[in-house]
Parts: C-alpha cells; sequence; structure tokens
C-alpha cells in the first residue's frame, strides 16, 4: 500500500462542535440588528428569518453551496421586507453578516484537536474540506493546513467528488495516499471512500452509524486517538 501523505479535515463538529457557536454567532447578529436598527429587529426575529433562508433555498438550490451568501442575501431580504431601500438593505446585510461572521468564528476545540493537528502537520500535508463557511484565518489555524477547500469555493459540496478531488490535486498525491477525517457518515465517511481516500469517522458527538451504509470505518471518539489510528493505517 502506498505510503499516506495526506490527511483532510472537516471542521464543524469535526475539530469544534458548531450548534452552540451558530446560535450564538445569530444571537449576536440579532442583538446587533437590535441596537442599530431596532424598527428592522421588530420584523427580523427568528422565525422570520428560518422562513426568509427557507424561501430563498426554495428559489435558488444553489445556494446550498454557499452558505456566506445564503446568509447575507436573508438579512438583505430582511431588511428590505422590514421596509429598507434595496441599496441600503444591501449595505445593512453586509455589516450584519460581519457580526454574524466574525462570531462564527469564536470556536472552543475538541480536545486534542490543535495538539492532533501539531503533531501531524509535521508528517503530513494537511488539508480542510468543509461544506461551512469557518475562517481558518480568524480561528487561528490557517499556518497548519497546506490548504482549504469549501463548497463555496469549490461549487459543490461534500459527499459530492469535485471538492475531494479538488484535495488531491492541491497535495499532487493519488487517492490512496490520503485519509479524510470528519463527523458526517454521509457527506464525510460516504463520500470520501467513494473517491477511494481512507476514511475516518471521528464520532465525537457520539452518533449513530446509519444503517444505510454498508460497512463501520475507522473511527475515533477522541481526536488524540487519531495519531495512533493513521500509524495502522500507514503500515
Amino acid at each position: 500500500m502506498a505510503a499516506l501523505k495526506l490527511i483532510t479535515f472537516d471542521l464543524d463538529n469535526t475539530l469544534w462542535p458548531v450548534d452552540e457557536v451558530i446560535r450564538r454567532a445569530e444571537r449576536r447578529c440579532a442583538e446587533w440588528i437590535a441596537e442599530k436598527h431596532p424598527d428592522a429587529a421588530a420584523y427580523m426575529g427568528r422565525d422570520t428569518m428560518v422562513r426568509i433562508r427557507n424561501q430563498l433555498l426554495r428559489d435558488k438550490p444553489g445556494y446550498i453551496h454557499n452558505l456566506t451568501a445564503l446568509r447575507r442575501d436573508a438579512l438583505a431580504l430582511g431588511f428590505r421586507e422590514a421596509g429598507y431601500c434595496t441599496n441600503e438593505a444591501a449595505l445593512l446585510a453586509g455589516q450584519g453578516f460581519r457580526v454574524f461572521h466574525d462570531a462564527r468564528n469564536e470556536v472552543v476545540f475538541f480536545p486534542g484537536a490543535l495538539e492532533t493537528l501539531e503533531l501531524l502537520a509535521g508528517s503530513y500535508q494537511l488539508g480542510a474540506l468543509t461544506n461551512g463557511n469557518a475562517d481558518l484565518k480568524k480561528i487561528g489555524i490557517h499556518e497548519l493546513f497546506d490548504f482549504h477547500h469549501s463548497a463555496e469555493s469549490i461549487g459543490r459540496r461534500k459527499p459530492e467528488p469535485e471538492i475531494f478531488q479538488a484535495a488531491l490535486q492541491s497535495a499532487g498525491v493519488k487517492p490512496e495516499q490520503a485519509v479524510h477525517v470528519g463527523d458526517h457518515p454521509e457527506e464525510d465517511i460516504h463520500g470520501a471512500r467513494q473517491q477511494g481516500f481512507h476514511a475516518v469517522w471521528a464520532n465525537l458527538l457520539d452518533q449513530s452509524w446509519p444503517q444505510h451504509l454498508d460497512s463501520h470505518p475507522h473511527r475515533i471518539h477522541n481526536l488524540h486517538e487519531l495519531s495512533d489510528l493513521l500509524a495502522m493505517l500507514d503500515d
């Protein structure tokens, strides 16, 4: 078997838990709107914004590949429905999204995440593959990665093949020389294995493996376990 050369990581719920991060970011954005534009805040409640995002996704399914555009355009539509003109709504949406995105990148890593990345970066190429819009520079770990591909940058989201193929091209390796580590059974593990990657299920949130997927992959429950598993795969 070819020696492993590339380790790719999903980000949200693989290196840090994300649900509370998103809730906090939405709350901070809502607080910003309430402080700066209370008239709009009275209209742009959570239920309204969920309705608007769902409406945009129905009208333009391609938004699923660009969560930044979806959230920013939803804010703009919310401001327009609250009575603001198109230009001002777009300006405020950009400002509101920056408030959201700054908070969205205030993450708390899972135990062992940073230590594992720092250890592996000395022996492998590391890549980040995400369907989300985390900013590695804002988070402070971009120097640990050789590249970062997202659904936004590729135009396709996992488990579609393009994002995995982009990783192989960036690293200049064959699929059998690559391992993908992620939390999502379908998007991460099944998607990676379909492209010939080894895959490690980072089941840090104690999910159940879906019955419709054939076989259980290599799995870890703590990122400290990853180095030993990679050594076994590389043997």
